[in-house]
């Protein structure tokens, strides 16, 4: 089980992303909904110790990844975009990168409970370019965000970072 900081630090920005992909006006995309709390039950069963098939929470979470991002372009192409459309990138990478981490998570061995080799190094450098990306994007575009947008990638970043310091990852 990792640490309760961690899994705090997962937890309520799981929620929060939740909430944030719930409120979205004028209408919430289900897949975004659907995809938030995905991630949010994996964080869950990741700080109770009970993630079982990671491998299964990942290809999940990549196939809620593909129909968000699906499903925003069917929207994009009826003309439904939003003034704030733009921020809807960090959601599918959001979801692809957390599959990812638990993948890389589950790959480490019994007996060091880290993981090995080049895959677990290039998960790292993914969520990493992932997490400075977002960051980075939400600088920038501070004075343009609403409050909600703000609060979503705050929390997924916050979310990304926890993951990052789990000791199965160290």
């Amino acid at each position: 089980m990792p640490p309760l900081i961690l899994s705090l630090a997962m937890i309520v920005p799981g929620a929060v992303c939740v909430v944030c992909a719930a409120a979205a006006r004028p209408r919430a995309s289900r897949t975004a909904v659907a995809g938030a709390a995905a991630m949010l039950a994996a964080m869950v069963a990741m700080s109770a110790g009970a993630l079982a098939a990671p491998i299964a929470w990942t290809a999940a979470l990549i196939a809620l990844a593909l129909a968000a991002a699906m499903a925003r372009r069917v929207r994009r192409g009826r003309g439904a975009a939003g003034s704030h459309e733009a921020f809807d990138w960090h959601r599918p990478i959001g979801i692809v990168v957390t599959g990812a981490l638990i993948a890389g998570m589950s790959a480490g061995t019994a007996t060091t409970g880290h993981a090995h080799g080049p895959s677990a190094s290039l998960i790292v450098v993914a969520a990493v370019v992932y997490l400075g990306a977002l960051v980075t994007w939400m600088v920038r575009r501070r004075r343009e965000l609403t409050p909600r947008h703000a609060a979503e990638g705050i929390s997924m970043a916050i979310m990304t970072a926890a993951m990052l310091a789990m000791p199965s990852l160290a």
